[in-house]
């Protein structure tokens, strides 16, 4: 067995892939791992003569089936230098499959930084944008806004350079693309100076934060929290500049801290739920009774991003802001009222509106409510219940994470979303970039579909 990032490759019986969460597979033609835009565009082009289909993969964490194909199914884990850095301008060019842990890295003795980042670092740039990843702050946006600039190899193997100056109206769909519109190939970021986040972890009760929550999000710079289902506590997260030196926890704390306790004693206790779900309510008020304080103060990607190695299946929905409180209390309730037995904490954030046309951010203040599932649990009749509620509130969908909505209930939720669909029809009119994901949420182009 082969693997590649976190997802994973199979040729025992045949060519398979999983994703992380290990939900989705499928099986493609070949795996391909180009190591440089002139392979990209040879294999798109390739691709075209035979009529074939082509995906693009990073991490491959997302939960939904976005990266399956039957055709040509690409790696981006050999593309991922650096091109340039102009520490001057605060900006850096990179091929699309560098991941962000390295881009931290390497910003770092640059002495620039992403203004904000989500809490997964092995994910490839250009992953993390094209399903709108983001993290959390009142007045931050995602992981896209941050674009300045990028370059598509489109369905005949052309090179599509796009900025706000230059195609425009390619720039606004591309910045979150699904990857229906081609192959990202280089992204330039806009940068900040490199910065220190000092981090606070508090247990809290979850009635007094959602009181407050407009408060806790507007007077820190991230803010976040997890609820433990069936307790009444949450795991306040604020994180806020400081000029204080970066002083990180020593090796043994951070083992202690960051895999003992966040991974192998949770991931123990979620083995016991699935062993016997029973359980899971008693354990989840355990897991309650165990949220400790925490203070950690250093750079601020090594703040936000965080190991994962208890393995999940995620549904997160955007909502307008103001929608936070009531939708996080309908998703307790619905929990007791249906009898539900969940063992992963529920997480909240917030973003800053943008004007890309397929974030989930597009045109208002936004909060994240995301609900998970550990692997290997059922997770559709409460992912269902889920979304009913996110729906009755305007919800849009992570598009990298769990949902079931069709391209009939996204079109009104989007402001652009006809914009979007025209572009991606005059870029790839024969789906050359599609799959069955792409076709039930978009529909299906129109070559394709004739």
């Amino acid at each position: 067995m082969a693997t590649t990032t976190h997802a994973a490759i199979t040729t025992a019986g045949g060519l398979a892939w999983r994703n992380w969460g290990g939900n989705q597979t499928c099986r493609p033609l070949s795996l391909e791992k180009p190591a440089s835009e002139a392979e990209i565009v040879e294999l798109v082009r390739g691709a075209a003569e035979r009529g074939e289909r082509v995906k693009i993969f990073g991490a491959g964490h997302s939960f939904t089936d976005i990266a399956c194909t039957e055709g040509r199914l690409v790696s981006m884990d050999g593309y991922g230098r650096i091109l340039k850095v102009d520490a001057e301008a605060a900006t850096i060019k990179v091929e699309a499959g560098i991941s962000i842990a390295r881009l931290g890295e390497i910003l770092e003795r640059h002495g620039l930084a992403q203004p904000n980042l989500g809490d997964i670092a092995y994910q490839s740039i250009a992953g993390a944008i094209s399903t709108a990843t983001h993290g959390t702050g009142a007045r931050l946006g995602n992981i896209a806004t941050q674009v300045k600039a990028l370059s598509l190899v489109t369905a005949d193997g052309s090179l599509l350079e796009c900025s706000a100056e230059q195609n425009p109206d390619v720039f606004n769909a591309a910045r979150v693309s699904l990857g229906a519109l081609g192959v990202i190939s280089t992204v330039t970021l806009k940068c900040v100076p490199s910065f220190t986040l000092q981090s606070v972890q508090t247990p809290r009760r979850l009635d007094e934060v959602l009181e407050q929550i407009d408060e806790l999000t507007a007077q820190n710079d991230h803010f976040e929290f997890f609820w433990v289902p069936h307790s009444d506590r949450v795991l306040a997260i604020a994180n806020n500049r400081t000029e204080a030196p970066p002083n990180p926890p020593g090796r043994i704390s951070a083992y202690y801290n960051d895999m003992l306790m966040e991974n192998h004693a949770f991931g123990l206790l979620q083995r016991l739920g699935r062993a016997r779900t029973s359980w899971i309510p008693g354990l989840g008020r355990l897991t309650a009774k165990l949220l400790s304080s925490r203070e950690v103060v250093d750079r601020s990607h090594r703040i936000f991003a965080n190991e994962r190695i208890v393995r999940f299946v995620e549904m997160e929905y955007a909502l307008p802001r103001e929608a936070l409180a009531g939708a996080v209390r309908e998703v307790r309730s619905m929990i007791d009222q249906k009898g539900l037995r969940i063992s992963f904490p529920v997480e909240v954030r917030v973003a800053r509106g943008d004007d890309i046309w397929l974030s989930t951010a597009s045109g208002r203040e936004t909060c994240y409510v995301a609900v998970h599932v550990f692997q290997g649990l059922p997770f559709e009749a409460y992912f269902r219940e889920v979304e009913a509620i996110m729906n009755g509130h305007a919800g849009r969908p992570h598009w990298g994470k769990m949902h079931y909505q069709i391209a009939a209930t996204l079109r009104p939720r989007y402001p652009h979303w006809d914009d979007f669909v025209k572009i991606r029809d005059r870029l790839d009119p024969e789906g050359r970039f599609s799959n069955d994901y792409l076709d039930r949420v978009l529909g299906p182009a129109p070559a394709a579909s004739r």
